[in-house]
């Protein structure tokens, strides 16, 4: 499996080959922003729900912001979607079964689910969740660019390659591809010693440990 570093090269390639034309997208945990509005040429209504409305509702890329529980039924009708994407919501979910049911539910038979999350096997990122919540919402703001306000308690109860594709298994859907991405660098916050570093570190990893997971599964046949 080759090393892979870009978690959105991977996400961009996975969202090329699925959204079809005149898409209707679902972004479930839009936030404040969205990689989606690269892709409009191909979506014709993107919809976000967010449990944050302050959050939602200063998305610009979305026609449509609802505010809503990811961990409760979702306030639309069955197979309303092509595509349902989230990004790094996975791991803050805390019935992540209950979500990936109402995820199929409202995905049309042809449609697809695109997520990005974080692997709960890379043991790197395991030592990181010992450190003090201070600590890591710095290294979020320091690293990555997330800020104060956007940075969220994690459950991780679906965040192991093994247990995300087993419940989603269970809620109906099944695997079209499932890459393991090298991400820890983006924390070096522009410090290039550091990057190399922490590269090096996930590439002696199995590609299954490596720190983020980008996934693209289809309602099961």
């Amino acid at each position: 499996m080759p090393f892979l570093t870009s978690h959105t090269d991977v996400e961009a390639e996975f969202l090329a080959r699925a959204l079809p034309e005149d898409a209707t997208v679902l972004e479930a945990g839009c936030g404040r922003k969205s990689r989606l509005g690269q892709h409009r040429e191909r979506i014709t209504r993107l919809v976000g729900i967010d449990l944050d409305a302050d959050a939602g509702r200063e998305n610009t890329a979305m026609d449509e912001f609802v505010v809503g529980d990811l961990s409760l039924a979702l306030p639309f009708p069955d197979e309303a979607f092509d595509l349902v994407y989230a990004n790094f919501v996975v791991e803050h979910l805390d019935r992540p079964e209950t979500t990936f049911r109402e995820w199929r539910r409202v995905l049309r038979a042809s449609g697809g689910l695109i997520l990005l999350t974080s692997n709960a096997a890379n043991p790197y990122l395991g030592a990181a969740r010992m450190l003090p919540e201070r600590a890591r919402v710095l290294a979020k703001r320091i690293g990555p660019g997330v800020a104060t306000r956007d940075v969220f308690p994690a459950s991780y109860r679906a965040n192991t390659p093994k247990t995300l594709i087993s419940l989603l298994a269970s809620a109906g859907f099944e695997p079209v591809e499932v890459d393991y991405v090298a991400t820890l660098h983006r924390y070096a916050g522009g410090r290039r010693t550091l990057a190399r570093i922490l590269r090096g570190a996930e590439r002696l990893l199995p590609s299954t440990r490596r720190s983020t997971i980008v996934a693209w599964f289809r309602p099961a046949s």
